[in-house]
C-alpha cells in the first residue's frame, strides 16, 4: 500500500486547497516534506490521524492532541483562522438557520468554501478481499456551520456497498490501518523513546496490545474469547441451577471489575492530559517570571534553603571538631616536653599496675600458705617431717612471689586520665596534622558554599518582592501543588489499578472452574464439545505462534539494534517476557547481565525504541506508509549515517520524514540520504496561513 496524494483544504494553518502527491519508486522510496518551526509540519501529520481516526484521535499516542475539552471543541479549533474570520464576517444567524434548513445553495456557495474544512488521502496498491481495486480515497469533513462531520470512502471514485454496510470507521480499521497500530506509523522520532520505557503495567499492557495486534495474534485471542462467551452462554441454559446460578453471580461480578478497570484506566488518561495542562500551565507562568525578571523556579528556591541548612548543620559539626583539635593544639606546640610527659606517665603508670599486680599476687600466695599449713598441721605426720614439709612449701612460694619495684613514682595518674593523655597523644603523634588541615580546608569550603548561596537567596528574594512576581509566584506554587497532588492520585489509580487487575484473574480462574463444574443440557452438547475442541485447537495453535514469533521478533531487535548501535556486539541476547496481557523487552549485554533501559542515553534509547519498531513492522508484514516527525532529533554524526543509510530506507516502501533541515538534518546528512530521495515538498508560511512548494530535491538546501 502506499499513498498517492494528500489534500489539505482550510485544515488548520493550512488554507483553502493545498495538495501533496507522491510518486512509487522502488529505489527512492524516501520523501522530505521540510519547513521552519512553525510552518504546519506537526499540524500535517495530526491532520493524516484526524482523517483516518476522527473521533478516536485521542486514542493515537503519536496524535498528541488535547482533547480534554471534548471533540466537539476539537473540531472547531481545526477550522483555519482566516477562513473563520470570513465566515463570521458573512455568516448572520438569518444564514446560519436558512442553510440548516434547506442547505447551501448555488448562491451560498462561498460561505461553504469558509465554513468547510476537510482532509483527503488517497491510496493505491491496496489489497481489500473480494474487491479488485486501484485506488481508495478517504475524505473526513466538518462543516462549522452544521456542526456536522462527514466521512465519505470512494473505491476506484464510487462509492461502495462493503463500507456502506459496516461504516467506514470499520473499514478503515480493519482494511486500511488499524488505530491501534498507528503509532507504529505515525510517530515523533524524540517522543518514540516512550516505546522504551515500559517501567509501570500500564505500558507494558500499552506494549502487549501494539504486540498482538501487530503480529496479528489479536484476531485469534478474539476468536478464542468468543468462543469461550459461547460456551459460556451454554451453560447459563443449565438446569443445575445451584451452580449455574453461582456462575451467573461470578460473571456478574467479573463485568463489575471489568466496568471498574475500565474506569480507572479512563480516570488515569483523563488526569494524565490534566497533568500535561497543568505542566503547560507552569511552563507559561514561569516563562512570564522570566520576563518579569525571576526566572527562579520554586524548587531553585527550595533547593538553595535546603543547601543553607545542610551548611550551617555542617558550619556547627566542623566548629565542634575544630574546638576539640583546638584543645590539643597546646600539646602539639609542646612537642618534645609533652612526649617526655607522656613516657613518664607511661612508666608510672606501668609502675603503678605492677606494684599492684605484686601485691595482688601476694595476698593470694599468703592465703594459699596459710591454708596448706592449716592442712599440714592436721595431717598424722611425725613433726620433723611436717616442719620439712612446711620449710619445702614456704621455698616453693617465694619462687612465685612478686617484688615490688623501688622506682619512685613522679605522676600519681588514674587510668582514666591516662587513657585521655593516650589517646591525646596518638592523635597528635599520628593523624592529628592530616587531619586538622582537611577539616580546616571542608570548613573552609563549606563557609564558601554558605555565603555564596546566602547571597543567592538574597538575590531571589529581593527579586521575589515585586508584587506582580509574587502573585506569579503564588499562582506557579498553586499550580505545583496541584501537579504534586495529581501525580500522587495517579500513582493511586495505578495501585487500584493493579489490585482490581488481581481480582480480574482470580474471577477469571474461578469462572473456568465452575464453566467445568455446571452441566450442558443435551441440546446444547454437541455444540460445547465442538466449542471446546476448537478452542483447545486455537490455544495450541496460538501458543506455538507466539512463540514462533516471540524468537523471530528477539533476533530482529538484537540484529537492527547491533547493526544502528557504533557500539560493537553491545547487545549480546533479547529476550521478549510477555505475562498474559503485558509485554517487556529485555536487553542483555555479551556477558549475559541485564541492561537497565533506564541507563540508556536518549540516542540510545531512541535507537533502542526504533528498532523495536522496525522489528515489528518487519514482524507484522503490513505494508502502510511510515511518517516521522523530527528524524534525526537526538542522534550523533555516527548514528544518523546508520539511520539514514540503514533504517529509513528499509523500513516500509514509502517513508515521509520531516525534518527541520541544516539542524536535524545537515548538508552532509543530506548527500548521504539523496540517492533514495524521490520528492522534496518546502512547507511555506506567509505568518497567517502555509502551503506546500514542491521543489528539485538538488536545490533543496539553498532554497530553505
Amino acid at each position: 500500500m502506499i499513498i498517492k496524494s494528500i489534500t489539505l483544504n482550510n485544515f488548520r494553518l493550512y488554507e483553502g486547497v493545498n495538495t501533496i502527491s507522491f510518486e512509487l519508486c522502488a529505489e527512492r522510496n524516501v520523501h522530505l516534506i521540510c519547513g521552519e518551526n512553525g510552518f504546519g509540519k506537526t499540524t500535517f501529520l495530526h491532520s493524516l490521524l484526524w482523517c483516518l481516526y476522527g473521533r478516536f484521535v485521542s486514542d493515537v499516542p503519536a496524535a498528541g492532541q488535547d482533547s480534554s475539552s471534548g471533540y466537539a471543541s476539537v473540531l472547531k479549533g481545526n477550522l483555519n483562522i482566516n477562513a473563520d474570520k470570513r465566515k463570521k464576517k458573512t455568516v448572520t444567524p438569518e444564514i446560519t438557520a436558512y442553510i440548516k434548513r434547506h442547505g447551501y445553495t448555488n448562491e451560498l456557495e462561498y460561505i461553504k468554501r469558509d465554513s468547510v474544512y476537510s482532509v483527503s488521502i488517497c491510496f493505491s496498491e491496496l489489497a481489500i478481499p473480494a474487491i479488485p481495486c486501484r485506488d481508495i480515497e478517504v475524505s473526513r469533513s466538518y462543516d462549522a456551520i452544521l456542526q456536522k462531520e462527514t466521512v465519505e470512502i470512494l473505491i476506484d471514485g464510487d462509492r461502495n456497498e462493503l463500507t456502506e454496510e459496516i461504516g467506514p470507521e470499520v473499514f478503515i480499521n480493519d482494511f486500511i490501518l488499524s488505530k491501534n497500530l498507528a503509532r507504529l506509523f505515525f510517530f515523533d522520532s524524540e517522543e518514540i523513546v516512550e516505546l522504551a520505557e515500559t517501567s509501570t503495567i500500564a505500558e507494558k499492557r500499552r506494549l502487549g496490545r501494539a504486540y498482538s495486534e501487530v503480529l496479528g495474534i489479536r484476531k485469534y485471542e478474539e476468536l478464542i474469547s468468543n468462543l469461550d462467551g459461547l460456551r459460556m452462554r451454554y451453560r447459563k441454559k443449565s438446569r443445575d441451577i445451584g451452580l449455574r446460578q453461582e456462575l451467573e453471580n461470578t460473571l456478574a461480578q467479573k463485568d463489575s471489575v471489568d466496568r471498574e478497570i475500565l474506569d480507572i484506566e479512563d480516570r488515569i488518561s483523563k488526569l494524565n492530559i490534566q497533568m500535561s495542562k497543568y505542566r503547560e500551565e507552569d511552563a507559561q507562568v514561569l516563562a512570564e517570571l522570566s520576563r518579569e525578571g525571576s526566572s527562579v523556579k520554586s524548587d531553585d528556591m527550595s533547593r538553595t534553603k535546603q543547601v543553607i541548612e545542610t551548611c550551617r548543620k555542617k558550619d556547627a559539626e566542623m566548629k565542634s571538631r575544630l574546638k576539640q583539635f583546638i584543645d590539643y593544639a597546646p600539646f602539639a606546640i609542646a612537642g618534645k616536653v609533652f612526649t617526655q610527659g607522656y613516657e613518664l606517665a607511661k612508666l608510672d603508670r606501668e609502675t603503678i599496675v605492677s606494684n599492684k599486680a605484686s601485691v595482688a599476687q601476694n595476698d593470694v600466695l599468703d592465703s594459699i600458705n596459710s591454708d596448706l599449713t592449716a592442712l599440714l598441721a592436721a595431717l598424722p605426720v611425725c613433726k620433723e617431717k611436717k616442719t620439712e614439709a612446711e620449710r619445702k612449701l614456704k621455698d616453693i612460694l617465694e619462687k612465685y612471689r612478686g617484688s615490688k619495684s623501688n622506682r619512685e613514682v613522679m605522676m600519681n595518674v588514674g587510668e582514666d586520665d591516662f587513657a585521655e593523655i593516650e589517646s591525646v597523644f596518638n592523635s597528635i603523634t599520628t593523624t592529628y596534622r592530616i587531619e586538622f588541615e582537611t577539616l580546616a580546608e571542608d570548613y573552609r569550603k563549606n563557609r564558601i558554599t554558605l555565603e555564596r548561596n546566602s547571597r543567592r537567596l538574597a538575590n531571589m528574594e529581593s527579586k521575589e518582592s515585586d508584587e506582580v512576581v509574587k502573585q506569579l509566584r503564588q499562582k506557579k506554587n498553586e499550580i505545583e501543588e496541584t501537579i504534586q497532588q495529581t501525580d500522587a492520585e495517579i500513582r493511586l489509580f495505578h495501585e487500584k489499578a493493579g489490585a482490581t487487575n488481581i481480582m480480574l484473574q482470580s474471577l477469571d480462574r474461578k469462572i473456568k472452574e465452575l464453566g467445568k463444574r455446571v452441566s450442558v443440557d443435551d441440546a446444547d452438547e454437541k455444540k460445547d464439545k465442538l466449542a471446546s475442541q476448537l478452542t483447545e485447537e486455537l490455544e495450541t495453535f496460538l501458543l506455538t505462534l507466539k512463540q514462533n514469533k516471540k524468537s523471530s521478533l528477539e533476533r530482529r531487535i538484537k540484529t537492527t539494534l547491533n547493526s544502528l548501535m557504533h557500539k560493537e556486539d553491545f547487545i549480546g541476547r533479547v529476550e521478549v517476557a510477555i505475562n498474559v496481557d503485558a509485554m517487556d523487552v529485555l536487553l542483555y549485554t555479551t556477558g549475559g547481565d541485564l541492561i537497565d533501559k533506564d541507563t540508556l542515553s536518549k540516542g540510545e534509547k531512541q535507537l533502542y525504541a526504533t528498532s523495536l519498531l522496525k522489528s515489528l513492522v518487519d514482524e507484522s508484514g503490513i505494508q502502510f506508509p511510515v511518517f516521522i516527525d523530527s528524524p534525526l532529533q537526538k542522534f550523533d554524526k555516527s548514528h544518523s549515517s546508520k539511520i539514514i543509510t540503514e533504517f529509513y530506507p528499509t523500513i516500509s516502501r514509502q517513508v515521509v520524514l520531516f525534518p527541520l533541515l541544516h539542524k536535524e538534518l545537515t548538508q552532509s546528512e543530506y548527500e548521504m540520504l539523496m540517492p533514495y530521495i524521490g520528492s522534496t515538498t518546502l512547507i511555506t508560511n506567509d505568518t497567517t496561513r502555509s502551503g506546500f512548494k514542491r521543489v528539485d530535491p538538488a536545490t533543496l538546501m539553498d532554497e530553505n
